[in-house]
């Protein structure tokens, strides 16, 4: 590799001017009420990565909702899915299990939270911290009972 090849350099004005339109664009949807609260607070958050940021993420409005399997093959959602998750999670393998769980919080919206979520696995999975801060504290905010379930 020659020595004097050049490298980008990073725009960092560019990407602070990104989060502050993120920013502003969470807190002018939480004022028109396109946006829970909670929601908008954890987007905003200084540990808020740039992913949840931009992307937002959708809370069921009680564990009650959380009616999901608990065993078996469960379908996986055409947007969750990919080459490592594709097509069906095996709620047996933890590896299948914790990567559609992760999903779900991340990215699934809480119509499918409901329907493949179950409230006792997801207790069970809870200390295992399976996503980004900002969301966990939502959901903790919203469920104390997470906070409160034993390891498995």
């Amino acid at each position: 590799m020659s020595m004097d090849m050049e490298f980008p350099v990073p725009d960092f004005e560019g990407a602070a001017r990104t989060r502050a339109m993120q920013y502003q664009g969470a807190r002018r949807a939480v004022e028109q009420g396109r946006l829970a609260p909670d929601i908008g607070a954890a987007m905003t958050s200084p540990h808020a990565g740039d992913w949840l940021a931009s992307q937002g993420f959708e809370v069921v409005t009680s564990l009650d909702d959380l009616k999901g399997p608990s065993s078996g093959s469960v379908e996986v959602p055409d947007r969750l899915a990919d080459r490592e998750l594709s097509g069906h999670a095996d709620l047996g393998n933890p590896w299948q299990r914790l990567q559609l769980y992760r999903r779900l919080l991340l990215t699934g919206t809480a119509e499918q939270q409901g329907q493949l979520l179950n409230r006792r696995l997801l207790q069970q999975m809870w200390p295992q911290r399976i996503g980004p801060p900002a969301l966990l504290r939502t959901w903790e905010d919203r469920f104390p009972e997470l906070c409160h379930t034993p390891s498995p």
